[in-house]
């Protein structure tokens, strides 16, 4: 089972426009100076749950909302992966024209090769997840690219990338606001 840390509501940071963002735990990175080191835990915050979008994500999308951000840790471990699909979709079913970025320390290219993954369920949640996601923000955070002044990364190497034309033009297309 997967841990959430914390649920913000009102966020202005992660991502275009004011969004509900939800930060998972664990992540296996463990990027030198990761602004979220204590989320690198998978035993950090309270599990995730179905209730737990019904009951605190859901009753937070509105018309202000722009959609959901999700971040961590890491979602697409191999350990959160399977919740964060569920998540992606629930959202996706109850706000079709509402967006979701998702944060990775893992490249698109990995992602899409299933690198991280090492069962068919994992396989298929992450292929499923990627269909619903539309911003991903890809890549390791690296100390020595930190750049405070990019939007939305905090290292040169990572990416914003769209991937909704990522998947239909089968290479990186990145996001433009």
């Amino acid at each position: 089972m997967s841990n959430y840390a914390k649920i913000k509501t009102y966020d202005i940071v992660n991502g275009s426009g004011i969004r509900t963002s939800i930060f998972f735990s664990g992540c296996a990175h463990y990027c030198k100076g990761c602004f979220n080191q204590e989320l690198w835990d998978f035993n950090v915050g309270k599990p995730f749950t179905r209730e737990v979008y019904e009951n605190e994500i859901k009753p937070t999308i509105n018309e202000h909302i722009a959609g959901l951000s999700i971040l961590g840790g890491e979602p697409l471990n191999s350990n959160n992966v399977q919740a964060t699909e569920e998540l992606c979709r629930l959202f996706k079913r109850d706000f079709p024209d509402k967006n979701i970025w998702l944060w990775s320390g893992y490249k698109i290219e990995e992602l899409m090769y299933l690198a991280p993954y090492k069962n068919r369920y994992q396989e298929h949640a992450l292929l499923h997840a990627l269909s619903l996601i539309d911003v991903l923000v890809d890549g390791k955070f690296i100390e020595e690219e930190k750049d405070l002044t990019l939007r939305w990364c905090g290292s040169r190497n990572q990416r914003v990338i769209d991937v909704q034309k990522t998947l239909e033009e089968g290479k990186v297309v990145l996001y433009e606001d």
